[in-house]
């Protein structure tokens, strides 16, 4: 006889705590995601290290001045899809985005729908790379 399991799909979030609840709420509610919520990298990082996410959402600035070689050392540590939420940036970082594998970021103000479609391809990426060793570079 097959047995049958519910798999429940683990996120980070990366965030002052009125946006990472306001993402977290909807989300959680939305695609049945079980987000922990974090304000500084490192204790992302520290999680992530024993709970192995699925995906993580993070808002850009809580990598403050170590920016795209702090953003390099999360994805290098924590092997899941990134998305990431900008207020300004240049067209350096957005290259450097891309070199790192960024799943996907959002700059300025978005629609929840659009984060929404881009947590579903990064899950549908997740299953594809498993726990990928590939590591980041960054250039410049």
């Amino acid at each position: 006889m097959r047995g049958s399991y519910v798999h429940l799909r683990l996120g980070v979030v990366i965030a002052q705590d009125d946006k990472a609840a306001l993402i977290s709420e909807w989300l959680a509610e939305l695609k049945q995601l079980r987000l922990a919520s974090f304000p500084y990298v490192q204790d992302a990082l520290d999680y992530a290290a024993g709970h192995r996410p699925h995906l993580t959402i993070a808002d850009y600035e809580r990598f403050g001045a170590a920016g795209v070689h702090g953003l390099a050392q999360y994805i290098g540590q924590c092997g899941c899809p990134v998305i990431l939420i900008c207020r300004d940036i240049s067209d350096w970082e957005r290259e450097q985005f891309a070199i790192l594998g960024v799943h996907a970021w959002f700059e300025g103000q978005f629609h929840l729908q659009d984060l929404s479609r881009a947590v579903d391809s990064a899950l549908r990426r997740r299953r594809r790379i498993g726990s990928s060793e590939r590591l980041p570079v960054v250039t410049g």
